[in-house]
């Protein structure tokens, strides 16, 4: 057999066909070997080779450094997020691509709960108009980027011209000779769906760099990011990045302080230009407070890289890296335990005077005779849930609306048609019934006229004063539509929006025309709409306890079925609920925006300017402002009547009242119009003065009262002496001579400057009229808490005047300090005499721990445990609001260490803010128990019948 098979192989070597098959052979065995390898271990490599690749260089951001306390507790930090970004792919190639895939990623985006980033200033009201959302610079500025093509005669025109709805169209497809069909937009997407798609395209198009990409969504959830990446391959130019986004740790205590960050504005963007182009429009900086204000330190430094895309538009890999350097650390003299205990203590001490002035029925005390004694109806307590929209009237037409939010609502609708029918009457041509003859339609005509005037369709500044029929309405002599029908006549009115065209009309239909337009505004003026909630309150049609009850119904307050039940049966009475839940802070001033609703406390280092805490009540969370603006809740802000954005220890000015008196006391005493123990005799009336002002003790007398017993006692008489002195020369009784002087050392305790701390500070004002009553500080004066607290610090130290700071140190990622900060020495008033000081200081120590001292009387000091210095205000603003309340102090006296500056706007009565700090020291000294100090349990104020006003 194996002979058989040898020679067969014989037989095929011995043909001729064997070595040309041999060569066949071989030369296959090379081909798939290398088929082998080109395709299954090279394959990849080749592939990535063969497809036409570019480079492209793009940035890399920087981490935000963190921010802490002086004692190390972080406040600001980044957490990682993931976020849609988009450049403008060359891989896309016509409007209709690019549309149809930035319509996708939209839905994507929203469907998965998420929002959109960018930003577009054009947006369509409820009435089916366009209308732009910025003016002035800021809408300049964005026609200017809408219309970059247009030559510069087109331009301008535009500038003047172009409503929002124009601007919408041309971006949506305007064409012109330098460009064509810019966004391209059909028809087949909704306004809506059209307005998202241009926000996108006009961030696109506005970018420069063209190649860095825009931030579509930013802190995305986990549905998105899978959803994105799954359709990528139709997504071109789309990709997700992980980021970092800023989080606040306890955020309601330090938001005004911190601020927040957010991406970057075309108006900040031209602020941060350098000409080096450093900053563009992806990038995030502070926006607000102290992240604003230390942006350079905090930001870092942009990487960059080159990375390799290929025809898809996806990064193939990266050539090159420089890595972002991170953002320095920054440290602030705040005691962030301080400053969240005392928030708490202000507000229990705000909800503590509102319980101690609220009323079971209609009585307002002396409002409107004198602000000694105002009370708060319960009434006011049940509209305020409504006007401060913690109960949301919008919900009540809400088709799932419950029944009891149906039911008042028909309430309502009744009502509002009442309303209407009796604007009819009233606003009848023929009419001759004055506005102040109408009960309770009054304000509502009021209303009415204040609505055109904000609409600009009654042009006020075109009316003579002096008009005779203008000033028969103001004196109510006639009603709003005989003022109207005149003003008609006169041209003051503006019927362009009444869109007459050609059409003739008499003087009455034009007039019917227009009470028909302002009325169509009117139903859909909120304000006008709370009116009417008023009415019902107050009308007692809309009752206590259907208020209480919404509170349940729409979530404000945590369900209580024991409650519930005891409100529906009448075991518990409205009133009672109210006062109930205020104890327990369930209900807040901040919700009730009733006065008083807010404070300033400022607490300083005396020996050094540090600040140890700066509170504002109410605040706000700066989470929910930070990276991306939730609009809602910024909407909710921006109408909340409490003003919880405002940074009030710096951007709150109120007039010192009596904390004003040792400027002058140190200049009487440095002047020598009066000396240390010369006796000044309380006549309660000071008549050297036209208009003579009394002493807040008359009819009653201090008797005679030197330096320290007039600051004791805080005798205005004895001011309105020493100021009458100080403007008195040998050329007799000079006011001006009077205002200079006080205004010399006013200057020197610093009140001719802002206080120094680092955040945006309103100009503090010396009072510029009246010497005799700007001694006491009235006048003019107003000055925010941080300026006063420069002062009382100033007093405390004995004459070094600091600018305060927020600031302890600034290092780097390494720990290597880059800033060392000390406050700044302002001035030193190395020229007031020690004997002033001794005297001033003595004052201020009788004022509390001396019997008849304002604070004293009141015993909320004795046996406290420290030495309390410091002096009492009571501001006065009108007759029907509470005057302001101000204690400025500092402690030990023996050895001052700190100042607390307290303003209680509308406080009613310095004890009120008296009583607030003397909870502080007892914080900081570890003088009582903590958590009493800082619970929920509020309690009637202390000082209710030795409350104090001067």
């Amino acid at each position: 057999m194996f002979d058989v098979i040898l020679d067969y192989i014989k037989k095929i070597i011995k043909s001729r066909l064997f070595p040309i098959t041999l060569i066949f052979v071989t030369l296959l065995s090379v081909l798939v070997y290398r088929l082998f390898e080109l395709q299954i271990v090279e394959g990849p490599e080749i592939a990535e080779e063969t497809i036409l690749k570019t480079t492209k260089t793009r940035e890399v951001k920087s981490t935000r450094g963190n921010i802490y306390d002086r004692n190390g507790k972080l406040l600001a930090t980044n957490v990682l997020s993931y976020s849609v970004m988009l450049e403008d792919s060359s891989a896309v190639t016509s409007n209709e691509q690019r549309n149809a895939m930035i319509y996708n990623l939209i839905h994507i985006i929203e469907k998965n709960g998420d929002t959109l980033d960018t930003k577009f200033y054009i947006i369509q009201n409820e009435a089916g108009e366009f209308e732009f959302t910025i003016k002035g610079a800021a809408l300049t500025r964005f026609l200017k980027n809408a219309f970059a093509y247009l030559d510069k005669k087109e331009l301008n025109d535009k500038l003047e011209t172009a409503t929002a709805e124009e601007v919408y169209e041309f971006l949506r497809e305007g064409t012109g000779n330098n460009y064509t069909h810019m966004f391209g937009i059909s028809d087949e997407y909704t306004v809506e769906e059209t307005l998202k798609i241009m926000s996108i395209r006009y961030a696109l198009f506005c970018n420069y760099p063209k190649h860095l990409q825009i931030t579509v969504a930013s802190n995305v959830n986990e549905k998105t990011v899978a959803e994105v990446m799954e359709e990528s391959a139709n997504l071109p130019g789309v990709e997700i990045q992980k980021q970092t986004r800023r989080y606040y740790n306890d955020s309601l205590y330090f938001a005004h302080i911190l601020g927040y960050t957010g991406l970057i504005s075309a108006d900040e963007l031209e602020e941060y230009d350098d000409g080096t182009g450093y900053y563009n429009y992806t990038d995030v900086i502070g926006k607000s407070g102290l992240e604003k204000e230390y942006e350079s330190y905090l930001s870092g430094k942009k990487g960059s890289e080159i990375v390799t895309v290929g025809t898809s538009g996806k990064v193939i890999g990266v050539v090159d890296r420089i890595d972002p350097v991170a953002g320095n650390d920054v440290y602030l003299s705040i005691n962030s335990d301080l400053q969240k205990d005392i928030y708490h203590i202000v507000e229990k001490k705000l909800a503590s005077i509102l319980l101690d002035k609220l009323q079971s029925n209609m009585n307002y005390g002396t409002k409107g005779d004198s602000a000694t004694n105002i009370l708060t109806p319960i009434y006011e307590v049940y509209f305020a849930l409504i006007n401060n929209n913690i109960i949301d009237i919008t919900k009540f037409e809400d088709p799932d609306a419950s029944d009891l939010e149906k039911q008042v609502y028909a309430k309502y609708e009744s009502t509002l048609s009442n309303v209407f029918r009796q604007l009819d009457t009233l606003l009848a041509y023929d009419n001759t019934v004055p506005n102040n003859k109408t009960d309770d339609m009054e304000d509502y005509l009021d209303y009415f006229y204040q609505v055109m005037k904000k609409q600009d369709l009654l042009h006020v500044s075109d009316i003579p004063k002096d008009d005779p029929i203008y000033q028969d309405y103001v004196n109510s002599k006639i009603g709003l539509n005989k003022f109207l029908i005149h003003a008609i006549s006169e041209n003051w009115v503006d019927l362009s929006p009444l869109e007459i065209g050609d059409r003739y009309y008499n003087a009455q239909e034009l007039y019917n025309m227009l009470v028909t337009y302002v009325k169509n505004i009117l139903k859909k003026d909120g304000t006008f709409n709370k009116k009417v909630y008023h009415n019902l309150v107050f009308s007692y049609k809309l009752s206590g306890t259907e208020i209480c009850l919404l509170l349940f119904e729409q979530g404000v307050l945590e369900y209580n079925q024991v409650d519930i039940n005891r409100l529906k049966n009448g075991d518990v009475s409205a009133y009672q609920f109210i006062r109930n839940k205020l104890t327990s802070l369930e209900i807040t001033p901040a919700m009730l925006a009733l006065d008083p609703c807010s404070a300033s406390v400022v607490v300083t280092d005396v020996n050094s300017g540090d600040v140890l805490a700066m509170v504002t009540y109410p605040s706000y969370d700066n989470n929910k402002m930070a990276n991306k603006v939730e609009a809602k809740y910024f909407n909710q802000l921006l109408h909340d009547e409490t003003k919880p954005l405002l940074n009030r220890p710096v951007q709150q000015k109120v007039a010192p009242g009596s904390t004003f008196k040792m400027v002058t006391s140190a200049a009487a005493l440095e002047e020598g119009a009066v000396t240390p123990y010369e006796k000044i005799h309380d006549l309660g009336i000071f008549n050297k003065s036209s208009h003579p002002p009394k002493c807040h003790i008359y009819p009653g007398s201090h008797g005679n009262v030197n330096i320290v017993d007039a600051l004791r006692v805080s005798c205005n008489y004895y001011f309105y002496e020493a100021a009458y002195r100080l403007s008195t020369d040998s050329s007799g009784y000079n006011g001006q001579l009077g205002l200079e002087k006080l205004a010399k050392y006013a200057a020197m305790f610093g009140f001719s400057k802002p206080s120094g701390v680092e955040l945006p500070e309103n100009d503090p004002q010396i009072s510029d009229e009246d010497p005799i009553r700007s001694a006491i500080g009235q006048g003019t004066h107003a000055y925010t808490a941080a300026q006063l607290s420069k002062y009382i610090t100033t007093i405390a130290n004995r004459g070094v005047s600091y600018d305060l700071t927020l600031l302890e140190k600034i290092v780097d990622k390494d720990g290597k300090i880059v800033v060392d900060n000390k406050a700044k020495v302002d001035q030193k008033l190395t020229g007031i005499k020690q004997s002033t000081w001794d005297n001033i200081q003595q004052g201020l120590y009788s004022v509390v721990n001396v019997a008849g001292g304002s604070v004293y009387n009141n015993g909320l000091y004795r046996n406290l445990g420290v030495t309390v210095a410091g002096k009492t205000g009571t501001s006065q603003i009108s007759k029907f609001v509470p005057n302001n309340a101000l204690f400025v102090s500092y402690a030990p006296f023996e050895k001052p260490e700190i100042s607390i500056t307290t303003i209680i706007p509308n406080g009613h009565t310095s004890g009120n803010a008296t009583e607030l700090t003397r909870d502080i020291y007892k914080l900081y000294y570890n003088l009582g128990d903590h958590d009493k100090l800082v619970d929920k349990n509020v309690t009637l104020p202390e000082n209710r019948s030795k409350a104090f006003s001067d």
